[in-house]
């Protein structure tokens, strides 16, 4: 991949100015092998990992104020800017591979039902998640899953991710890390994505109102579960407990998924 696909990938990845961030390589897709820096006029990465060959390095005012204007998607006055969704998201019904993937993923009940708006981006192909804000009722970004290999990176995102993507209308939620575990779970919990392992302070007033949070991150990411358990505990929501789990969400029906959080005692 050669550097101008390579800063392509980047710019998806939606790293605020003047932070150093760690994370899991789009390219290679080690677990948090890939180091981004935004500071000090400039924009650098590098993957640690030996096998992994992508890093990079950007300099100039004019560079970080451009993906500066990317990522925070911010006015200077700090407003978000309003997203504007993109003439190439399509329905899935105009993709045989988006269709097969929401089948797959346990997404299509939640897609059919219209608990979550689903589109296919026919430019990079990609099944397409929309967030919108409930509290303004506006669209502010997008999830975007690769469908084909070829495609980096595997997740990208559109707009702004300061809103989880959040499926569902029940009184309890849990807490995930992708759009497709949330669309899964939406027919027995209310379905939160946060698109990662972390929470943003602006996430909090979509959490905050739900009677019990589960949080079930990925098995690899015990530790950032039990994090964000004890961040919500510190503010003052008490009914919150880490829900440990052998397989993503998304691999389970609706049956299951039942079982898993009402049919067991298990929850710390």
């Amino acid at each position: 991949m050669n550097i101008s696909q390579q800063v392509e990938v980047i710019q998806g990845l939606q790293v605020p100015e003047e932070t150093k961030q760690r994370m899991d390589c789009p390219f290679c897709h080690n677990t948090n092998t890939l180091l981004i820096d935004t500071t000090d006029d400039k924009i650098s990465w590098y993957c640690f990992h030996a096998s992994c060959s992508a890093k990079g390095r950007h300099q100039g005012d004019k560079t970080i104020r451009y993906v500066n204007k990317t990522f925070s998607k911010q006015e200077t006055s700090g407003e978000p800017k309003k997203f504007l969704v993109p003439d190439s998201f399509k329905s899935p019904y105009s993709n045989e591979k988006a269709m097969k993937y929401l089948q797959q993923n346990n997404c299509w009940d939640s897609f059919s039902m219209n608990r979550a708006d689903i589109k296919y981006d026919v430019a990079q192909e990609r099944v397409v998640f929309m967030i919108k804000n409930k509290y303004s009722d506006e669209y502010v970004g997008a999830v975007g899953r690769a469908l084909d290999k070829s495609v980096y990176p595997k997740w990208f995102m559109y707009g702004s991710k300061s809103v989880p993507f959040i499926c569902g209308q029940c009184d309890d939620a849990v807490i995930v890390e992708d759009c497709p575990s949330a669309c899964a779970v939406s027919g027995v919990l209310t379905g939160i994505a946060i698109m990662g392992t972390s929470l943003a302070n602006t996430h909090l007033a979509h959490i905050m109102q739900f009677k019990t949070i589960h949080v079930a991150l990925d098995r690899d990411a015990t530790t950032k579960s039990f994090a964000i358990v004890k961040e919500l505990r510190g503010k003052g929501f008490d009914n919150v407990k880490v829900k440990h789990l052998t397989e993503d969400l998304k691999y389970y029906n609706s049956e299951q998924i039942r079982n898993i959080f009402y049919g067991e005692q298990n929850d710390r």
